[in-house]
């Protein structure tokens, strides 16, 4: 694989040094075609008549004079513009003899009301804070996607997992005509929408929606793409469909429908598939409100979910969880509105089924006081998760002044879980502590419903506003579980045996209001007052049966891990503001004073657990916009970490055998001080980005973990605070710029630097606790090199070698130092009679530690293509996943005192054949 980068490096590098050309002098004079007034500071721009890209710009000086002194022979596409004047396009050749164009006179734009001036399509145009690019001036494939069309866009790129980059930042929100499509999920139409159907495509960064309804402008902002539909197509139907079957029993199959009437768009999709296809995009799961995540246990009972391991899909659609996957999911999406925009609807729903077959193995080298000890397990799993979800956006403009939104949620899904686990703990030489065989069979219900409703009023004083938002959601759990456990204790030489069934129910409702307002206070400054209120009820019965040793059913509740209460919290919370706005200066300063009372009350013990508690969260943000394409910010933001009552006093379990959970009533609340500093710059005219930022967070007081180790396996874990501060840092930097214009050649040059510092408490037996400090700290530069031209030679090649280091405080000589490397390579080559050839590979490595061996994870994949019928509507591909059969599943990190490696299932090699259908009515796409 090393020799394939190199040889793609040496490539360029050839065509670099060997790139030689003739130059000659291309000059002329701008004038006013009235008073023959010279037009100092005219824009005099020379593109690439193929692709449009930017060749050479320059302003003319006093005299309206301008030079180009050495430019390439070839074709290229003249520009003139000057403000209030109609810009001159033409197409110009140049060859060996010096061009002058002599004296160039534009015309006022109010005395060309019927004179055709312009004489070619003017690729790029900025007005005010927004970038247009005219589609037709870019040339991709006949068949090319959206997302095709903006890897040649200036200004924009493309990472391997189909993230959008345009002027230097990260593509949030993509539109259609101003609308979202499907939500705002970026694939769904980047991925389906023809680039033949688009007339314009706009960037520019939207503000957020409060400020939208407001007029006080937060400083937010979310950089995004709206694709703006030719006429002629925004009525009829596209879409595509692909079936494939492959060796070892592999299939995929997607569709997706679309049909434009004007406003209206009516989409539907569905995918059957076990080679890894999930999804249709990053948001989807999101957008539905099925993605998964961390699962943490709540005051009220329930669950917070958190995060994601990628089981809905990647930005791609792709599976990146642990397990092989199979997928049967379908969604439909309409929306439409009125001519005056005064109603808007959108409705989408989507059932999803999710099956994952898993083999996990575990190693942790967990680094106690004064030993070692090895946990090695491994659990095989079967899952099946069943999702219907629907949701209701209604967008209602009463007046010109008044705005309400109407948001409705529902979800409800099923799962089934079976595994089995065997694991053992050992010392490092070898001796054994434990060893643990468990089974669990689970079934899951959950039903979750929700209602927002938002109404701002403007005023019509300028930013005087009042908004109203209410809200409620109901989340209603059932769960049904076969649990099985044996534990062997080498030391006691006992077996501790646990065969229960369990019921869990969990019923958690959520009622908020809240209302702001907002008051000028002078030109540039706005204040703003808000209230809010919450009312949480939720009621948790988890119960446990042991088996009737006469019946043999498990009819005999175990009272010692009974959890059965209700919970409330009513939270009334002060929030003020202050905002001030210049043409470079955007500042907000506010605090967030948060008064709960927080009861959990025991049905079975008759006893309650309590405590009123006060939070502030004060944030400062700033932006400075150096120019229009150059800023800087600094955030920051603070909150009181108050202990849960989990904390304070755990759940009865024995989930968990190994493990006793201990109360903790004196814990007491901790705070967080989070920093970043940002600095973004694009400069349009030569595609050059620069980016920077570093953030910082510090928890002071935090709550921890003290953990008393025994020689028999067992544990004890209490939250408690440490007065010591934890902070973790990181940063990055990327410069990516032009190296090669004609070759369309980009380079990217970056690094991220991480580290941690974490403090908690540890023991053995009966000794006092001991103050451990887990440190980390890791850097990665990175360099990239990227192709896109149509018809061609595409690459884009990513390599980042790095070094981490990871240290504990009791045992100084665990520490380690490792060299990592990570690489990416994406090839694409167009052959002639419409053969196409990509290939791309992903590689990661690890050096080894005192009980692991290095690990180097090798993905290859690859296919060939060939399109048949006059619009290339069909296309045959022959695909191969994991051609060099390397990918293994492996992950390795570090988690407090203990270096961690484990290892899933993944879809290892096989071939399938795919056949691709484009269809369209549309004449836009024809």
């Amino acid at each position: 694989m090393a020799k394939f980068y190199w040889s793609i490096l040496l490539l360029c590098s050839f065509m670099l040094t060997n790139a030689t050309h003739a130059q000659t002098k291309v000059s002329g004079e701008i004038v006013d075609s009235k008073d023959g007034g010279k037009l100092g500071k005219a824009a005099v721009v020379l593109l690439n008549a193929k692709d449009s890209v930017l060749v050479k710009f320059v302003r003319t000086n006093e005299n309206g004079s301008f030079s180009f002194p050495k430019i390439d022979t070839g074709t290229y596409r003249f520009i003139v513009s000057f403000p209030q004047y109609v810009d001159v396009v033409k197409d110009v050749t140049v060859g060996l003899e010096p061009i002058a164009f002599g004296t160039i006179k534009l015309s006022k734009a109010a005395l060309l009301l019927e004179e055709a001036q312009v004489t070619g399509r003017i690729p790029v145009v900025i007005k005010g804070d927004t970038i247009e690019y005219d589609a037709g001036s870019f040339k991709v494939e006949k068949d090319a996607k959206v997302e095709d069309l903006l890897k040649v866009l200036p200004g924009m790129t493309m990472d391997a997992n189909g993230k959008i980059t345009a002027n230097g930042k990260e593509v949030k929100k993509v539109l259609l005509d101003g609308e979202e499509f499907f939500g705002d999920d970026p694939t769904l139409i980047t991925k389906n929408i023809r680039s033949d159907m688009v007339s314009k495509v706009q960037v520019y960064e939207k503000k957020s929606d409060l400020a939208d309804r407001t007029g006080v402008d937060d400083g937010e902002r979310t950089q995004t793409i709206d694709i703006k539909l030719k006429a002629d197509s925004k009525k009829g139907m596209f879409g595509q469909a692909t079936v494939g079957g492959g060796t070892d029993n592999y299939y995929g199959g997607k569709v997706m429908v679309n049909k434009f009437k004007g406003s209206q768009k009516i989409a539907v999709y569905g995918i059957a598939a076990n080679d890894g296809m999930v999804g249709l995009g990053f948001e989807d799961g999101q957008k539905y409100g099925t993605g998964g995540g961390n699962v943490e246990v709540m005051d009220g009972g329930g669950i917070m979910i958190s995060g994601g391991d990628g089981a809905e899909g990647g930005f791609d659609g792709r599976f990146y969880g642990g397990g092989v996957p199979k997928a049967l999911n379908f969604g439909a999406s309409y929306s439409d509105k009125t001519a005056n925009d005064k109603h808007k609807i959108n409705v989408n729903f989507k059932r999803n089924q999710l099956n994952v077959d898993n083999t996990r193995t575990y190693f942790e080298q967990n680094n106690v006081p004064d030993q070692v000890r090895i946990d090695n397990s491994r659990t095989a799993s079967e899952t099946e998760n069943r999702t219907n979800a629907a949701n209701l956006r209604y967008d209602y403009k009463l007046d010109s002044l008044t705005d309400m939104t109407v948001k409705m949620g529902l979800n409800k899904s099923q799962g089934d879980n079976f595994s089995e686990t065997f694991a053992d703990q050992k010392t490092l030489e070898g001796q054994g502590i434990t060893e643990t065989y468990s089974k669990n069979n689970s079934r899951t219900d959950q039903e979750k419903y929700n209602l927002d409703v938002l109404l701002t009023r403007r005023f019509k004083k300028v930013r005087r506003s009042l908004t109203l938002a209410v809200n409620t959601n109901t989340d209603q759990n059932n769960g049904k579980t076969n649990y099985f456990s044996s534990v062997y204790l080498f030391k006691d030489a006992r077996t501790d045996t646990i065969d229960q069934f369990k019921r869990n129910k969990n019923k958690n409702t959520n009622i908020g209001a809240s209302m702001t307002f907002t008051e000028p206070l002078s030109k540039r400054l706005t204040a703003a007052l808000g209230y809010s209120f919450l009312n949480n009820k939720s009621e948790t019965l988890n119960q446990s049966f042991n088996r009737d040793s006469v019946t043999g059913e498990y009819t005999v509740l175990d009272q010692k891990v009974l959890n059965d209460f209700d919970f409330t919290s009513i939270k009334n919370g002060l929030n003020t503001s202050l905002n001030y706005k210049d043409s470079k200066f955007t500042v907000n300063l506010s605090n967030q004073l948060d008064f709960e009372d927080v009861k959990r009350k025991y049905n079975n013990l008759g006893t309650v657990l309590q405590r009123d508690q006060t939070s502030i969260r004060p944030s400062l943000s700033t932006n400075y916009q150096i120019t229009k394409s150059k800023s800087i910010n600094f955030r920051y933001s603070g909150r009181t970490l108050q202990p849960s009552l989990t904390q304070i006093e755990p759940l009865k379990q024995n989930s968990q055998q190994l493990v006793t959970y201990l109360d903790n009533f004196d814990l007491k609340a901790g705070f967080s001080n989070n920093y970043s500093l940002n600095f973004n710059s694009y400069k349009q005219l030569k595609d050059q980005s620069i980016y920077a930022y570093v953030s910082a967070t510090q928890g002071n007081n935090t709550i921890s973990s003290r953990v008393r180790y025994y020689d028999n396996g067992t544990q004890d874990v209490q939250s408690v605070n440490i007065d010591k501060a934890n902070w973790s840092l990181y940063g990055g930097s990327g410069y990516r710029f032009v190296i090669q214009k004609k070759w369309g050649l980009n380079m990217n040059l970056g690094a991220n630097a991480e580290y941690s510092s974490q403090y908690s408490y540890m023991s053995l037996e009966r000794e006092e606790p001991r103050l451990n400090q887990n440190e980390s700290w890791s850097f990665s530069p990175s360099i990239g090199l990227s192709r896109y031209k149509a018809n061609k030679l595409d690459f884009y090649i990513s390599i980042s070698p790095g070094v981490e280091n990871l240290s504990s405080s009791l045992q100084p000589e665990l520490s380690r130092t490792t060299f990592k490397m990570n690489s990416y390579g994406n090839v694409t080559y167009y052959l002639p009679k419409d053969f196409k050839v990509g290939l791309n590979v992903n590689q990661s490595y690890q050096s080894s530690t005192q009980t692991l061996q290095s690990i180097n994870i090798v993905n290859m994949n690859g296919y060939i293509s060939k399109k048949f019928f006059k619009d290339k509507s069909l296309e045959m591909q022959l695909y191969v996943n994991d051609i060099l059969n390397k990918n293994n599943g492996i992950n390795r990190y570090q988690n407090g005192t203990s270096f961690i490696q484990s290892s899933n299932d993944v879809l290892r090699r096989y071939g399938m054949l795919k056949v691709i259908y484009n269809f369209t009515t549309m004449k836009g796409g024809k």
